[in-house]
């Protein structure tokens, strides 16, 4: 599929620490020699008066001074000032004027034609008429209504009014699929991949070409990159497993701004053997995984991740590493790839197992990463749509 313009609606703005579903299949669409229009996110939370909101409004402003800005190639972005987190009536009526009026000088502007809308903000019927497009996708990645600060009763009756609406739906977790399959019969399942070519870099990566901050740390090291939060990760078990374990370093890489309860993180942080380096930039990560032996997935169960597929899973693997994982439902197919328990004995002791036999299934695990990334992954969804 090539020479159609694609009308992507994201929940993240392109360039987002934290890169995921949204700028990936951005730019496989793309390279496969469509345009892609993509939106910023449109605010679907409420603000929060900390340093990371204001910095991403006021960054908003400026670039708002420039209606569409061409980010690569056959990919331009457009940034809408709206409301955050608007609920009431007549304010998501005045968003919805400011956002239409913003898109139609940028389709004037670049000649885009209504082909594909791919939105992947279940609020998009608010703001947008999806029976204009000659083809209308929902993808649902994530259950945003579980994330802090959501307005959770609007998001879930505008994603069933959105469900029924759209002629395709994309999920990531089979239990998303069983959420919004009773409103489109429709709906394919396509688990989170990963850019295996990038994270496979680790394999090659030479000792003087690791960041110095993490080569300073002795192995053996279990690392953990993503946003560090506790309505992601569990940060009991977190600190359990790394003070029983105090021979092993634990190192995580990721913007911790979305935490919320900051005391829980810093008894974590008091731990000698525990150490948080922050964000660092996507080019880098290969770097970082090269010096882990391990790669770890403590995530909490509760309803957000229970929907959850993390996008870690196959970039540890790509990387080489093993993977250490509580006991999620969308890893449970790929038991024979993943150490997984929620009991602190057992993952203690998959921890230990994993660092003495790294080298164990390499082959089946880089084969299984190689199988699933975005390059293949959006050739089928795309196939589907055809």
């Amino acid at each position: 599929m090539k020479n159609n313009d694609f009308l992507i609606i994201s929940t993240a703005d392109w360039d987002s620490p934290i890169q995921t579903n949204k700028q990936y299949v951005s730019r496989e669409i793309a390279k496969l020699g469509n345009r892609v229009l993509y939106i910023e996110s449109l605010g679907v939370r409420k603000i929060q008066m900390k340093k990371k909101d204001l910095l991403r409004i006021l960054k908003r402003i400026i670039n708002n001074l420039i209606i569409i800005k061409q980010k690569e190639e056959n990919i331009w972005v457009l940034s809408c000032i709206l409301f955050p987190g608007a609920t009431n009536k007549i304010i998501i009526l005045i968003n919805r004027m400011i956002f239409n009026f913003n898109l139609f000088i940028a389709m004037k502007l670049l000649n885009f034609h209504k082909d594909y809308l791919w939105t992947y903000n279940p609020l998009t019927s608010l703001y947008l008429n999806i029976n204009k497009f000659k083809s209308s996708i929902y993808h649902a990645v994530d259950a945003i209504e579980h994330q802090p600060f959501m307005p959770k009763d609007l998001i879930k009756r505008q994603e069933i009014i959105l469900s029924k609406k759209v002629d395709k739906i994309f999920v990531t977790s089979k239990n998303i699929v069983n959420k919004l399959k009773k409103y489109n019969s429709n709906i394919s399942y396509f688990g989170n991949v990963c850019d295996y070519e990038h994270f496979s870099k680790s394999l090659s990566t030479h000792i003087d070409d690791i960041p110095t901050d993490i080569k300073s740390i002795s192995k053996p090291i279990i690392g953990f990159i993503g946003s560090i939060s506790e309505y992601k990760l569990n940060y009991k078990l977190i600190y359990d497993v790394a003070k029983s374990l105090k021979e092993i370093n634990f190192v995580f890489i990721g913007p911790t701004d979305d935490s919320l309860n900051h005391s829980n993180l810093n008894r974590i942080k008091n731990l000698k053997n525990v150490y948080f380096l922050g964000f660092r930039k996507y080019k880098d990560l290969p770097s970082y995984c090269a010096f882990f032996d391990v790669g770890w997935l403590p995530l909490i169960h509760n309803n957000y991740t229970k929907s959850m597929f993390p996008m870690k899973f196959f970039e540890y693997l790509a990387a080489g590493l093993p993977v250490v994982s509580t006991n999620l439902e969308s890893l449970r197919e790929f038991r024979n790839f993943v150490a997984m328990s929620d009991d602190l004995s057992k993952i203690k002791i998959a921890i230990i197992e994993a660092l003495k036999n790294k080298e164990f299934n390499l082959k089946n695990r880089l084969s299984l990463a190689m199988e699933n990334t975005y390059q293949k992954r959006t050739k089928k969804m795309l196939m589907e749509l055809n």
